[in-house]
């Protein structure tokens, strides 16, 4: 589940609103959010650029 964005998300959600932590507390989970999405973009754009490269 640690590969789930959705959990990191719940995390920084129920830190920030619930015990009103800093980004010196939610940093980690604010990192592997960062980590995920720019795999998941990198991915998302490698097969974007393949089916481009297909059409031509």
């Amino acid at each position: 589940m640690l590969v789930a964005p959705t959990t990191h998300f719940v995390e920084v959600g129920q830190a920030i609103l619930y015990r009103g932590a800093g980004i010196d507390v939610v940093w980690k989970p604010f990192l592997w959010l960062a980590i995920i999405g720019a795999v998941l973009f990198a991915l998302s754009l490698a097969r974007f650029r393949k089916t481009i490269s297909r059409m031509a």
